[in-house]
């Protein structure tokens, strides 16, 4: 009878275990999706920020071209799509539709975007 009850208890305190092993990785899952969601935010709240920018009105259309152009390729240089098949996901490695599209936009701005580009220390390729 003794045998019994310790060979029982000694089953439950195994099971114990194993339920709150279970339950500690439960946490950590929920713990570094809760840190994903967090930084998806931020990436997303930054995203916005970065296409919605306040365009001032009375700014010339060669300024507001300008912006719209940086802007570009500020999203293409922090490795998303700027292309209208991928507009806004994630790229891994170079995009041609990407690169052509802000080719032409540096042709329409003329010199002056590139050299700003260099001077912000931005790079198309």
């Amino acid at each position: 009878m003794d045998e019994e009850i310790l060979s029982t208890l000694a089953y439950f305190q195994e099971e114990i275990e194993e339920l709150s092993q279970r339950f500690q990785e439960l946490k950590d899952i929920t713990y570094e999706l809760y840190r994903e969601r967090e930084r998806l935010k931020q990436e997303n709240e930054d995203l916005k920020r970065l296409i919605f920018q306040d365009r001032e009105d009375e700014s010339p259309e060669s300024e507001k071209n300008y912006k719209a152009t940086y802007n570009l390729a500020k999203l293409y240089q922090e490795e998303y799509h700027i292309c209208h098949l991928n507009f806004g996901d994630k790229r891994e490695g170079d995009c041609l539709f990407c690169l052509q599209l802000l080719e032409n936009q540096m042709d329409d701005e003329n010199k002056y975007v590139a050299d700003n580009f260099e001077q912000q220390g931005l790079e198309i390729s």
